[in-house]
């Protein structure tokens, strides 16, 4: 039975940054690095510019905590402990009995803590356990721990009932235990100072504390909930910042003890790190809400100013769709109310689209930026036409009316609203269109109401129907590629066709059942309908009937695609399946399993990826179609399959970013396993019924009666007729000069003392003069003219035809030339006899027909006044002209019955 998808293997994930795991910094030389978890995986960004410069091996579970030793990444997953670096995995740290929770390098040793509150000692370098300390969790269960600097072999622990323990690890035993502050610890971190701590509470307080004295120095309080991370500031200016877990960050005097700033809103998640640079005036943090940002406290006032971010969808996208013909940029729409842009190519060119000064009047305003942001997304279009000239994109939100235009190329929200004034009270747009022109848009309403706008003026331009299109809201509206109907489709199933021009009803077709969308392929007049009943519907435009009904999914089905030629129809529904249909055929020819289900999918316009997005998850996962570089035999599958699980696509580094890798903390770039084993080997392997299939290879010639081209590129051979003119433009201007500088090398002549052989100096040998003798070398029979001897003998000029095939286009022209056209004294010709022979074997196989007009060129290029005057020669072009005249019109003759098909076809009515 197969294992996953027959058609689509996975490639990589979009829109990953962070998520609740701390991150944690590490350097090297000048260079700081930061590592954040994504699930099973890990990135590492530079701090200079954010470029993500390394991901870690996808795990078997999700990573849970992480930190840095050097360039070494300690990972928890479960209750596994990794260590990795260049990519691979160094040791592993087994033995815990429960998930390990908490990670500490200590010199040469690694500290793990469990949600058990056991502490397993490791030796770094060999992996062996050096010792274990068990706590009862009930009594202290731990929840923070850290290394006082200067206190040889000691940790401090911090327990969620509120005391605190400084622990010998060498000797394993206590030295001193700290009552606390009524209230969890959550965080400690080191101040600069030596012997003194910060600890974070529970209820929001903040301790600074001497370990030595035993003397709490100050105590501030954050009216935010839980301290989750700390730092310390050490470029001279005594602050402390701490985060919450509403996203906003204090910063707080420790001379005058008392709140320096706050940024409010920092993140729009909780804040789970931050790190101060060594010595700088940056802070880096992290938080839920699936970004990265460096802070600089550059201002008058100490305040700090955002000076760079990375970012991905705070809250699970809902919507993607590509956009451009290229299939480079996906337009993501998600419930945090953002439109976003992401790159298949380059991820640090993911933006999120500008909808104005938010963040200006939020704070005028005294609220949030998310409450002023737009509802959400629930339906977008866009063309990349005119996308220079004016706004490409529409969207209509949850329970609006109004329809946003937006500027894809500028990143920004556009400048019209959408809006008909006319519309009753209560009106809301479901679905919108973007003419393929980019000259307009259609907008449906749930009053069954079908308006069109200008875009480049937002201008009202029309309606369809009297008073409105449909009775029922309307689910989906759509053109054709050249502007003259217009297809729109209601709830009930009622299906319209109108004129665009005119705005006049054209045709009618009632469906059975209710519907819940559509997509329509605009170069076929296919049209996709995703009915109630969990099934779907093809419908032919031009023909006004429903040509086929697919049924498979168990569940509602959620989204639905065409491929760019309009043969297959992909589908997701609720039931986590996805299934691939034949559309001719009218079978399905795949039928997959993911881990949650499937929210949107979108087909490049080239066919080669497949983007989904998944309920509960923040990003976007590329699936590549193997039927694209793999045999895949796509036979229907039968009304008993069980769809099988696939492993869902991870992150990935893309060849762009992989130049800036190389200072990456002595990490390499690397794809994960699962990624290349898959691509290597085009995916999962097929039923067993088609391995035979998957072995299968093309024959050299399909037909006698067809030609075959070479594999070659076509640098090799399409200016093969023109080297000589492109030697001489190449040809540098002035000679070469003989170096003045003595060689490397001086001869020396034999005696106590060393003197310099002058001889060949003082004689005044050129270097030149030796060379003459080097001309007779050239007379010496090539490899190329001995094998069209041996071939000629043999008869069969296969081998001369692959050792040609195999030199480069300078070699080949001196092979040419090199052909004696006198043969000798015997003036017989021979070698160009038997070249001409070569041709005509050739063009008879009709193989590497490209390639042999080519040589053929060249050829006649450079012996042709030999042939003409020699009369044996002659005859023997008069044949290979015959020859050629022969294959050429029977290939003439075969493209001529193709050309009519296909004229007969687009002219006939049918």
């Amino acid at each position: 039975m197969a294992s996953g998808s027959r058609v689509f293997a996975a490639f990589r994930a979009l829109g990953f940054v962070s998520n609740d795991v701390p991150c944690c910094l590490q350097t090297s030389r000048d260079n700081y690095f930061v590592t954040t978890a994504i699930g099973r995986s890990f990135h590492i960004y530079n701090t200079n510019k954010l470029n993500l410069l390394f991901v870690g091996t996808q795990q078997e579970e999700s990573i849970t905590c992480l930190c840095c030793n050097g360039p070494v990444t300690f990972t928890a997953a479960g209750r596994h402990v990794r260590s990795w670096r260049r990519g691979r995995e160094v040791h592993s740290y087994d033995g815990h009995d429960a998930d390990v929770c908490l990670l500490l390098p200590f010199g040469g040793h690694l500290i793990t803590v469990d949600v058990e509150s056991r502490v397993r000692v490791w030796e770094i370098a060999s992996g062996e356990l050096y010792t274990e300390l068990a706590f009862e969790p009930a009594m202290f269960g731990i929840s923070a721990i850290m290394h006082p600097s200067t206190y040889l072999n000691k940790i401090l622990v911090g327990s969620r009932q509120g005391e605190l323990q400084l622990w010998n690890i060498k000797t394993n035993k206590l030295v001193f235990v700290f009552s606390g502050w009524k209230s969890a610890v959550t965080a400690i971190v080191q101040a600069p100072a030596v012997d003194v701590v910060a600890i974070g509470l529970e209820d929001g307080g903040i301790i600074v504390h001497n370990l030595k004295m035993n003397v709490t120095l100050m105590r501030f309080q954050q009216d935010w909930g839980p301290v989750m991370t700390m730092s310390f500031r050490t470029d001279g200016e005594p602050i402390l910042a701490t985060g919450s877990s509403v996203g906003h960050i204090a910063f707080w005097n420790l001379e005058k003890r008392q709140l320096s700033n706050v940024m409010l809103d920092a993140h729009n998640g909780s804040v789970v790190g931050m790190h101060f640079l060594q010595g700088q005036p940056m802070l880096i943090t992290n938080s839920t809400d699936n970004s990265i940002k460096v802070w600089v406290f550059d201002l008058t006032d100490g305040a700090g100013r955002m000076l760079r971010f990375r970012s991905g969808h705070s809250a699970p996208p809902l919507r993607a769709q590509y956009h451009g013909p290229t299939g480079h940029m996906l337009l993501t729409a998600g419930s945090d109310k953002s439109l976003r842009i992401l790159s298949v190519i380059r991820d640090a060119m993911n933006r999120e689209l500008s909808q104005g000064s938010v963040e200006r009047h939020a704070k005028q305003a005294n609220l949030r930026a998310e409450e002023l942001k737009l509802p959400a997304i629930t339906a977008m279009s866009s063309e990349l036409c005119k996308e220079g000239d004016w706004d490409n994109a529409v969207t209509c939100h949850a329970n609006s009316n109004v329809v946003r235009t937006w500027n894809v190329q500028n990143r920004v929200i556009g400048k019209h609203k959408l809006v008909n004034s006319s519309l009753p009270r209560g009106s809301v747009a479901t679905c919108v269109s973007v003419t393929s022109c980019g000259n307009f848009g259609l907008v449906g309403h749930s009053t069954g109401h079908i308006n069109m706008y200008n875009m480049q003026s937002g201008l009202h331009r029309g309606s369809f129907g009297e008073p409105c299109a449909h009775d029922r809201s309307v689910c989906g509206v759509d053109v054709d590629g050249v502007n003259q109907r217009v297809v729109s489709l209601a709830i009930d199933g009622c299906l319209k066709v109108w004129s665009f021009k005119r705005r006049q009803h054209l045709q009618t077709l009632q469906l059975e059942g209710d519907v819940l969308g559509f997509e329509f392929h605009r170069e076929s007049s296919l049209l996709a309908v995703n009915m109630a009943d969990f099934s779907c519907h093809i419908v032919d435009v031009d023909m006004q009937r429903v040509v086929r009904r697919f049924s498979r999914h168990s569940r509602r089905i959620t989204d639905l695609c065409f491929s760019p030629d309009g043969r297959w129809l992909i589908t997701s529904s609720l039931d986590q399946t996805a299934c691939v249909w034949d559309v001719p055929a009218g079978r399905v020819i795949d039928h997959f399993r993911v881990k949650s289900p499937i929210t949107s999918l979108t087909m490049s316009p080239t066919g080669d990826f497949l983007a989904t997005t998944h309920t509960d998850d923040l990003g976007v996962y590329l699936w590549s179609n193997k039927t694209l570089y793999a045999p895949i035999t796509l036979r229907p599958l039968a009304a008993d399959y069980v769809p099988q699980f696939i492993d869902m696509p991870a992150s990935t580094v893309t060849d762009e970013e992989r130049g800036d890798r190389h200072s990456a903390a002595d990490n390499s770039v690397t794809v994960p396993e699962g990624s290349q084993q898959e691509l290597a080997n085009g995916g999962d392997e097929e039923q067993e019924e088609e391995m035979d299939d998957s072995d299968w290879q093309s024959a050299d010639q399909l037909s006698a009666e067809l030609v075959t081209l070479s594999t070659l590129p076509r640098s090799r051979w399409h200016n093969l007729a023109n080297i000589d003119v492109i030697r001489r433009r190449n040809k540098p201007k002035d000679p070469p000069k003989k170096p003045e500088a003595a060689p490397f090398f001086l001869p020396t002549v034999s005696g106590l003392e060393t003197q310099f052989d002058l001889s060949a100096m003082q004689t005044g040998e050129d270097e030149d003069s030796s060379r003459v003798g080097s001309l007779l070398t050239f007379q010496a029979t090539t490899k190329f003219q001995e094998a069209l001897k041996s071939c000629s003998e043999a008869g069969n000029y296969q081998s001369a035809m692959d050792l040609l095939s195999s030199m480069g286009p300078s070699a080949v022209d001196t092979e040419f030339r090199q052909l004696d056209p006198t043969d000798g004294a015997s003036g017989d010709c021979l070698e160009l006899a038997i070249m001409m022979e070569f041709f005509e074997s050739q063009v008879k196989t009709r193989q590497s027909f490209e390639l042999v007009q080519a040589y053929l060129a060249l050829f006649f290029k450079v012996h042709g006044d030999t042939i003409i005057g020699n009369p044996r020669l002659a005859a023997r072009l008069v044949r290979l002209e015959k020859l050629q005249q022969t294959t050429w019109q029977e290939l003439q003759q075969t493209f001529n019955q193709g050309v009519s098909m296909i004229s007969y076809l687009k002219s006939a009515t049918v």
